[in-house]
């Protein structure tokens, strides 16, 4: 489910003209084929995150905020093709990737440290779970891809049938 409600503090801070705090973004990327999953914020290289536990590595990337209309949420994804091994799992394999995407300021951090810390607990500007990564493509320099909800409106209905391979039992 979207988050869409800003603390009033946050919302004050990014409505002035200047600011000293930046939005990050935490990408953390799902894939059978890569055995683990790929965490990544939206800052320089050279500095990481820990959230929950869990370190995020710097790496700057582009998406839009998910649409708001008519049609199934969505919105596109372009980040810097870093590792092989990501590229050649998403654009070979027959299986989506899952996205799951929060948006914090960078006031709820401790940047004068490397790996960069909480201070206290952070609180979401924004946020989404679960959704896949589709129309994937891959080239030498970026990854490009949709974020999209499951679209159960394009299953085969009914999925399962009654074959006699899958319930021997009815065809005597």
């Amino acid at each position: 489910m979207t988050e869409r409600t800003v603390p009033a503090s946050v919302m004050a801070e990014l409505e002035r003209q200047t600011s000293a705090d930046a939005l990050l973004v935490f990408l953390t990327l799902t894939h059978p084929d890569l055995g683990q999953p790929v965490r990544v914020v939206s800052d320089h290289p050279d500095f990481s995150y820990v959230l929950d536990g869990e370190t995020y590595q710097g790496l700057p990337f582009d998406g839009g905020v998910l649409t708001d209309n008519d049609q199934m949420p969505s919105a596109e994804l372009i980040f810097p093709n870093v590792d092989r091994r990501i590229g050649f799992a998403l654009e070979r394999s027959t299986n989506r990737a899952t996205i799951d995407l929060a948006v914090y300021s960078s006031a709820d951090f401790d940047l004068t440290v490397n790996p960069r810390t909480e201070i206290g607990t952070a609180s979401k500007v924004y946020s989404f779970v679960d959704f896949y990564l589709s129309e994937v493509q891959v080239d030498a320099i970026a990854i490009r891809g949709r974020i999209t909800l499951r679209d159960y409106a394009q299953e085969p209905w009914p999925y399962l049938r009654a074959t006699q391979d899958r319930c021997p039992g009815l065809f005597k």
